[in-house]
Protein backbone atom coordinates (compact mmCIF):
# COMPACT_ATOMS: atom_id res chain seq x y z
CA UNK A 1 0.00 0.00 0.00
CA UNK A 2 2.97 2.58 1.07
CA UNK A 3 4.23 1.15 -2.68
CA UNK A 4 1.42 2.13 -4.72
CA UNK A 5 1.02 5.60 -2.55
CA UNK A 6 4.35 6.84 -3.24
CA UNK A 7 4.09 5.49 -6.94
CA UNK A 8 1.07 7.85 -7.26
CA UNK A 9 3.08 10.90 -5.45
CA UNK A 10 0.65 11.07 -2.30
CA UNK A 11 2.67 13.16 0.38
CA UNK A 12 3.71 11.88 3.31
CA UNK A 13 0.54 13.35 5.77
CA UNK A 14 -1.80 11.37 3.20
CA UNK A 15 -0.15 8.30 3.74
CA UNK A 16 0.51 8.48 7.26
CA UNK A 17 -3.54 9.11 7.40
CA UNK A 18 -4.66 6.73 4.99
CA UNK A 19 -2.29 3.71 7.11
CA UNK A 20 -4.05 5.33 10.05
CA UNK A 21 -6.93 4.71 8.60
CA UNK A 22 -6.55 0.75 7.81
CA UNK A 23 -4.94 0.32 10.96
CA UNK A 24 -8.23 1.67 13.06
CA UNK A 25 -10.15 -0.75 10.20
CA UNK A 26 -8.16 -3.85 11.40
CA UNK A 27 -8.34 -3.15 15.05
CA UNK A 28 -12.19 -2.45 14.45
CA UNK A 29 -12.44 -5.92 13.24
CA UNK A 30 -10.47 -8.10 15.91
CA UNK A 31 -6.53 -6.92 14.54
CA UNK A 32 -7.82 -9.35 11.52
CA UNK A 33 -5.66 -9.50 8.68
CA UNK A 34 -6.46 -6.34 5.98
CA UNK A 35 -6.60 -9.52 3.13
CA UNK A 36 -9.72 -10.99 4.95
CA UNK A 37 -11.98 -8.49 5.58
CA UNK A 38 -14.57 -7.79 2.97
CA UNK A 39 -15.64 -4.83 0.76
CA UNK A 40 -18.49 -5.05 2.95
CA UNK A 41 -17.36 -5.07 6.47
CA UNK A 42 -15.33 -2.38 5.04
CA UNK A 43 -18.43 -0.32 4.42
CA UNK A 44 -19.98 -1.63 7.74
CA UNK A 45 -17.24 -0.07 9.67
CA UNK A 46 -17.60 2.99 7.87
CA UNK A 47 -21.27 3.24 8.45
CA UNK A 48 -20.81 2.18 12.17
CA UNK A 49 -18.17 5.59 12.66
CA UNK A 50 -21.03 7.52 11.09
CA UNK A 51 -23.20 6.62 13.52
CA UNK A 52 -21.41 7.04 16.39
CA UNK A 53 -20.89 10.66 15.28
CA UNK A 54 -17.40 11.28 13.36
CA UNK A 55 -16.03 14.01 12.49
CA UNK A 56 -16.17 15.35 8.27
CA UNK A 57 -12.87 15.13 8.75
CA UNK A 58 -12.17 11.61 10.30
CA UNK A 59 -14.60 10.32 7.94
CA UNK A 60 -13.28 11.81 4.63
CA UNK A 61 -9.50 10.31 5.56
CA UNK A 62 -11.24 6.92 6.93
CA UNK A 63 -12.69 6.58 4.13
CA UNK A 64 -10.05 8.06 1.34
CA UNK A 65 -7.42 5.21 2.90
CA UNK A 66 -9.57 2.07 2.70
CA UNK A 67 -10.90 2.75 -0.52
CA UNK A 68 -7.53 3.35 -1.25
CA UNK A 69 -6.53 0.07 0.15
CA UNK A 70 -9.41 -2.14 -1.57
CA UNK A 71 -9.38 -0.46 -4.84
CA UNK A 72 -5.71 0.09 -5.81
CA UNK A 73 -3.43 -2.35 -3.37
CA UNK A 74 -6.17 -5.02 -3.44
CA UNK A 75 -7.45 -3.95 -6.96
CA UNK A 76 -11.17 -4.58 -5.74
CA UNK A 77 -14.36 -2.70 -6.65
CA UNK A 78 -16.21 -0.28 -4.80
CA UNK A 79 -19.40 -0.05 -5.78
CA UNK A 80 -21.60 2.94 -4.81
CA UNK A 81 -24.48 2.52 -2.55
CA UNK A 82 -28.52 3.60 -3.23
CA UNK A 83 -30.11 5.67 -1.08
CA UNK A 84 -32.44 2.92 -0.56
CA UNK A 85 -29.65 0.08 0.00
CA UNK A 86 -28.15 2.66 2.24
CA UNK A 87 -30.85 3.09 4.63
CA UNK A 88 -31.34 -0.97 4.82
CA UNK A 89 -27.93 -1.38 5.43
CA UNK A 90 -28.05 1.77 8.26
CA UNK A 91 -31.37 -0.10 9.53
CA UNK A 92 -29.64 -3.58 9.72
CA UNK A 93 -26.66 -1.37 11.57
CA UNK A 94 -28.69 -0.57 14.05
CA UNK A 95 -30.79 -3.61 15.07
CA UNK A 96 -26.74 -4.87 15.44
CA UNK A 97 -27.12 -7.40 12.47
CA UNK A 98 -23.47 -9.21 11.82
CA UNK A 99 -22.21 -7.97 8.29
CA UNK A 100 -22.69 -12.11 6.88
CA UNK A 101 -26.39 -11.60 7.89
CA UNK A 102 -26.62 -8.12 5.76
CA UNK A 103 -25.38 -9.60 3.14
CA UNK A 104 -27.75 -12.09 2.69
CA UNK A 105 -30.82 -10.01 3.36
CA UNK A 106 -29.03 -7.46 0.86
CA UNK A 107 -29.00 -10.07 -1.57
CA UNK A 108 -32.37 -11.31 -0.85
CA UNK A 109 -33.76 -7.63 -1.90
CA UNK A 110 -31.73 -7.18 -5.02
CA UNK A 111 -33.22 -10.81 -6.31
CA UNK A 112 -36.45 -9.36 -5.95
CA UNK A 113 -36.09 -6.25 -7.55
CA UNK A 114 -33.66 -8.08 -10.58
CA UNK A 115 -36.44 -10.43 -11.29
CA UNK A 116 -39.36 -7.70 -11.90
CA UNK A 117 -36.52 -5.40 -12.94
CA UNK A 118 -38.04 -2.15 -10.86
CA UNK A 119 -36.84 -0.49 -8.15
CA UNK A 120 -37.74 -3.01 -4.78
CA UNK A 121 -39.73 -0.24 -3.04
CA UNK A 122 -42.13 0.08 -5.85
CA UNK A 123 -43.56 -3.56 -6.18
CA UNK A 124 -47.07 -4.64 -4.40
CA UNK A 125 -47.44 -6.84 -2.10
CA UNK A 126 -48.97 -9.34 -5.07
CA UNK A 127 -45.84 -9.09 -6.95
CA UNK A 128 -43.55 -10.03 -3.50
CA UNK A 129 -46.13 -13.27 -3.38
CA UNK A 130 -45.72 -14.09 -6.90
CA UNK A 131 -41.73 -13.85 -6.28
CA UNK A 132 -42.01 -16.08 -3.62
CA UNK A 133 -43.67 -18.80 -5.90
CA UNK A 134 -41.28 -18.12 -8.40
CA UNK A 135 -38.71 -19.46 -5.67
CA UNK A 136 -40.34 -22.40 -4.52
CA UNK A 137 -42.41 -23.91 -6.85
CA UNK A 138 -40.77 -22.86 -10.34
CA UNK A 139 -37.13 -22.88 -9.27
CA UNK A 140 -37.79 -25.65 -5.87
CA UNK A 141 -35.16 -23.92 -3.98
CA UNK A 142 -34.41 -25.35 0.00
CA UNK A 143 -36.52 -24.02 2.67
CA UNK A 144 -33.19 -22.71 3.97
CA UNK A 145 -32.90 -20.28 0.76
CA UNK A 146 -36.40 -19.66 0.60
CA UNK A 147 -36.35 -18.63 4.79
CA UNK A 148 -33.56 -16.48 3.84
CA UNK A 149 -34.98 -14.88 1.28
CA UNK A 150 -38.33 -14.09 3.53
CA UNK A 151 -36.72 -13.07 6.31
CA UNK A 152 -34.82 -10.15 4.25
CA UNK A 153 -37.39 -9.01 2.22
CA UNK A 154 -39.73 -9.29 5.22
CA UNK A 155 -37.20 -6.76 7.07
CA UNK A 156 -36.68 -4.34 4.14
CA UNK A 157 -40.75 -4.54 3.89
CA UNK A 158 -41.49 -3.39 7.26
CA UNK A 159 -38.63 -1.71 9.12
CA UNK A 160 -37.12 0.41 5.82
CA UNK A 161 -40.11 0.83 3.82
CA UNK A 162 -42.68 0.86 6.75
CA UNK A 163 -45.29 -1.43 5.36
CA UNK A 164 -47.50 -4.44 7.09
CA UNK A 165 -45.27 -7.23 5.85
CA UNK A 166 -48.57 -9.47 6.33
CA UNK A 167 -50.82 -8.26 3.43
CA UNK A 168 -47.91 -10.12 0.75
CA UNK A 169 -49.81 -13.44 2.36
CA UNK A 170 -46.71 -15.13 1.96
CA UNK A 171 -46.51 -18.19 4.93
CA UNK A 172 -43.70 -19.06 6.73
CA UNK A 173 -41.79 -22.06 5.09
CA UNK A 174 -42.47 -25.16 7.50
CA UNK A 175 -39.28 -26.48 9.61
CA UNK A 176 -38.25 -30.18 8.94
CA UNK A 177 -36.98 -31.99 12.35
CA UNK A 178 -34.38 -33.74 11.11
CA UNK A 179 -32.53 -35.65 13.53
CA UNK A 180 -28.51 -35.01 12.96
CA UNK A 181 -26.05 -37.93 12.32
CA UNK A 182 -23.91 -38.92 15.26
CA UNK A 183 -21.06 -41.29 14.84
CA UNK A 184 -19.89 -43.44 18.04
CA UNK A 185 -16.91 -43.53 19.38
CA UNK A 186 -15.35 -46.15 17.71
CA UNK A 187 -16.21 -44.98 14.29
CA UNK A 188 -15.10 -40.83 15.40
CA UNK A 189 -11.27 -42.52 16.49
CA UNK A 190 -11.35 -44.35 13.40
CA UNK A 191 -12.05 -41.54 11.10
CA UNK A 192 -8.93 -39.42 12.84
CA UNK A 193 -6.89 -42.20 12.89
CA UNK A 194 -7.15 -41.87 9.03
CA UNK A 195 -5.76 -38.30 8.94
CA UNK A 196 -1.83 -37.92 8.16
CA UNK A 197 -0.80 -34.53 7.91
CA UNK A 198 -0.27 -32.92 11.50
CA UNK A 199 -2.23 -29.81 10.65
CA UNK A 200 -5.65 -31.51 9.94
CA UNK A 201 -5.51 -33.57 12.63
CA UNK A 202 -4.76 -31.47 15.37
CA UNK A 203 -7.77 -29.34 14.03
CA UNK A 204 -10.05 -32.43 13.43
CA UNK A 205 -8.85 -33.40 16.81
CA UNK A 206 -9.56 -30.47 18.55
CA UNK A 207 -12.94 -30.09 17.16
CA UNK A 208 -13.85 -33.46 18.47
CA UNK A 209 -12.16 -32.71 21.54
CA UNK A 210 -14.53 -29.78 22.49
CA UNK A 211 -17.28 -29.42 20.42
CA UNK A 212 -16.80 -26.73 18.27
CA UNK A 213 -17.93 -25.40 14.88
CA UNK A 214 -15.57 -25.59 12.07
CA UNK A 215 -14.97 -22.21 11.41
CA UNK A 216 -14.29 -21.49 15.52
CA UNK A 217 -11.73 -24.07 15.46
CA UNK A 218 -9.72 -22.70 12.12
CA UNK A 219 -9.99 -19.63 13.74
CA UNK A 220 -8.34 -19.68 16.88
CA UNK A 221 -5.38 -17.57 18.45
CA UNK A 222 -2.48 -19.68 20.19
CA UNK A 223 -3.65 -17.25 23.10
CA UNK A 224 -7.46 -18.85 22.82
CA UNK A 225 -6.17 -21.97 24.49
CA UNK A 226 -6.19 -21.39 28.49
CA UNK A 227 -4.00 -24.09 29.58
CA UNK A 228 -4.20 -22.87 33.45
CA UNK A 229 -7.62 -23.19 33.38
CA UNK A 230 -8.36 -25.84 31.36
CA UNK A 231 -10.08 -23.74 28.92
CA UNK A 232 -10.52 -23.05 24.74
CA UNK A 233 -12.05 -19.06 24.72
CA UNK A 234 -14.51 -19.17 21.89
CA UNK A 235 -14.38 -15.25 20.73
CA UNK A 236 -17.16 -13.68 18.48
CA UNK A 237 -18.71 -16.77 17.66
CA UNK A 238 -22.55 -17.52 16.07
CA UNK A 239 -24.88 -14.64 17.55
CA UNK A 240 -22.07 -12.91 18.25
CA UNK A 241 -21.22 -13.88 21.80
CA UNK A 242 -18.27 -15.30 23.59
CA UNK A 243 -18.23 -19.04 25.46
CA UNK A 244 -15.80 -21.13 27.33
CA UNK A 245 -15.28 -24.83 26.50
CA UNK A 246 -13.23 -27.15 28.74
CA UNK A 247 -10.30 -28.97 26.74
CA UNK A 248 -8.44 -32.19 27.85
CA UNK A 249 -5.07 -31.71 29.26
CA UNK A 250 -3.72 -34.56 26.68
CA UNK A 251 -5.53 -31.91 24.33
CA UNK A 252 -3.61 -29.17 25.34
CA UNK A 253 -0.07 -31.17 25.34
CA UNK A 254 -0.66 -31.93 21.67
CA UNK A 255 -1.59 -28.51 20.85
CA UNK A 256 1.39 -27.48 22.35
CA UNK A 257 3.55 -30.03 20.49
CA UNK A 258 1.86 -28.96 16.96
CA UNK A 259 2.54 -25.09 17.60
CA UNK A 260 6.45 -25.48 18.39
CA UNK A 261 6.31 -26.95 14.23
CA UNK A 262 4.85 -23.17 12.98
CA UNK A 263 5.42 -21.03 16.01
CA UNK A 264 2.72 -18.57 14.42
CA UNK A 265 1.59 -15.73 17.08
CA UNK A 266 -1.65 -15.09 15.45
CA UNK A 267 -2.98 -18.66 14.12
CA UNK A 268 -3.08 -21.85 16.27
CA UNK A 269 -3.62 -23.64 12.63
CA UNK A 270 -2.21 -21.17 9.97
CA UNK A 271 -2.35 -21.67 6.27
CA UNK A 272 0.92 -22.96 4.78
CA UNK A 273 0.27 -21.46 0.87
CA UNK A 274 -1.05 -18.43 -0.51
CA UNK A 275 -2.52 -19.81 -3.52
CA UNK A 276 -3.70 -16.69 -5.63
CA UNK A 277 -4.90 -14.74 -2.49
CA UNK A 278 -2.59 -11.52 -1.01
CA UNK A 279 -0.68 -12.01 2.06
CA UNK A 280 1.62 -14.61 3.56
CA UNK A 281 0.31 -17.91 4.76
CA UNK A 282 1.20 -16.42 8.37
CA UNK A 283 -1.84 -13.68 8.01
CA UNK A 284 -3.97 -16.15 7.31
CA UNK A 285 -5.66 -19.44 9.16
CA UNK A 286 -6.27 -22.67 7.34
CA UNK A 287 -9.15 -22.62 4.82
CA UNK A 288 -12.27 -24.15 6.11
CA UNK A 289 -12.83 -26.26 3.14
CA UNK A 290 -9.56 -28.09 2.84
CA UNK A 291 -10.59 -29.18 6.55
CA UNK A 292 -14.01 -30.36 5.41
CA UNK A 293 -12.70 -32.16 2.19
CA UNK A 294 -9.88 -33.67 4.17
CA UNK A 295 -12.52 -34.70 6.63
CA UNK A 296 -14.36 -36.22 3.63
CA UNK A 297 -11.80 -38.21 2.54
CA UNK A 298 -10.37 -39.68 6.08
CA UNK A 299 -14.39 -40.61 6.30
CA UNK A 300 -14.02 -42.43 3.01
CA UNK A 301 -11.24 -44.30 3.78
CA UNK A 302 -12.29 -45.22 7.07
CA UNK A 303 -15.22 -47.63 5.16
CA UNK A 304 -18.11 -45.94 7.21
CA UNK A 305 -20.77 -45.28 5.16
CA UNK A 306 -22.84 -42.79 7.37
CA UNK A 307 -23.55 -39.36 5.81
CA UNK A 308 -20.63 -37.52 7.94
CA UNK A 309 -19.28 -33.79 7.77
CA UNK A 310 -17.31 -32.15 10.32
CA UNK A 311 -20.51 -30.60 12.02
CA UNK A 312 -21.23 -34.35 12.49
CA UNK A 313 -17.99 -34.23 15.20
CA UNK A 314 -19.96 -31.56 17.14
CA UNK A 315 -23.21 -33.76 16.76
CA UNK A 316 -20.98 -36.94 18.23
CA UNK A 317 -19.28 -35.10 21.27
CA UNK A 318 -22.35 -33.11 22.47
CA UNK A 319 -24.23 -36.82 22.43
CA UNK A 320 -21.41 -38.48 24.07
CA UNK A 321 -21.70 -36.64 26.60
CA UNK A 322 -24.89 -37.07 27.24
CA UNK A 323 -24.53 -40.77 27.33
CA UNK A 324 -21.61 -40.31 29.75
CA UNK A 325 -24.38 -38.70 32.33
CA UNK A 326 -23.06 -34.71 31.70
CA UNK A 327 -25.61 -32.44 32.86
CA UNK A 328 -27.59 -31.23 29.68
CA UNK A 329 -27.57 -27.54 30.74
CA UNK A 330 -23.65 -27.45 31.01
CA UNK A 331 -23.63 -28.86 27.19
CA UNK A 332 -25.87 -26.22 26.44
CA UNK A 333 -23.60 -23.41 27.63
CA UNK A 334 -20.61 -25.61 26.27
CA UNK A 335 -22.26 -25.82 22.97
CA UNK A 336 -23.08 -22.19 22.63
CA UNK A 337 -27.05 -22.92 22.23
CA UNK A 338 -29.55 -20.36 23.76
CA UNK A 339 -32.51 -22.82 24.29
CA UNK A 340 -32.51 -25.72 25.56
CA UNK A 341 -34.46 -27.12 23.29
CA UNK A 342 -31.92 -27.39 20.47
CA UNK A 343 -29.71 -29.52 22.86
CA UNK A 344 -32.48 -31.64 24.03
CA UNK A 345 -32.67 -33.20 20.11
CA UNK A 346 -29.36 -34.87 21.42
CA UNK A 347 -31.15 -36.98 24.30
CA UNK A 348 -32.98 -38.99 21.39
CA UNK A 349 -29.80 -39.78 19.91
CA UNK A 350 -27.99 -41.55 22.84
CA UNK A 351 -27.52 -45.32 22.66
CA UNK A 352 -28.20 -45.78 26.87
CA UNK A 353 -32.08 -43.89 26.37
CA UNK A 354 -32.49 -46.08 23.38
CA UNK A 355 -31.51 -49.45 24.78
CA UNK A 356 -33.81 -48.38 27.65
CA UNK A 357 -36.41 -47.83 25.93
CA UNK A 358 -36.54 -50.64 23.62
CA UNK A 359 -36.29 -52.82 26.71
CA UNK A 360 -39.76 -51.36 28.06
CA UNK A 361 -40.86 -51.68 24.91
CA UNK A 362 -40.34 -55.42 24.94
CA UNK A 363 -41.63 -55.86 28.39
CA UNK A 364 -44.76 -54.23 27.33
CA UNK A 365 -44.81 -56.07 24.03
CA UNK A 366 -44.05 -59.64 25.78
CA UNK A 367 -47.34 -61.45 25.97
CA UNK A 368 -47.93 -60.48 22.79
Amino acid sequence: MLDDMAERGYGPATQRAYVRAVLHLVEHYNNRSPEQISVEEAKSYLRLLKQRGATYAVMVNRTAGIRFLFEVTFGKVWKPVSPLRQRMLEDMDMKGFSVKTQMSYVRAVSGLGQYFKRSPDKLTDEEIRRYFVHLKCERKLSRTTVTIALCGIKFFTETTLKRDFSLTGVPVPKRKKKLPVVLSGDEVRKILRKLREPRFRACLNLIYACGLRLGEGCRLAPTDIDSARGVVLIRNAKGGTDRQVPIPTTMVAHLREFWKTHRNRKWLFPATGCGRRRGSPAQRHIPLGAVQKTFKLALKASGITKAAHVHTLRHSWATHLLEANINLRMIQEWLGHRSPATTSVYTHMTEQGSQSAAQQVGKLMSDL
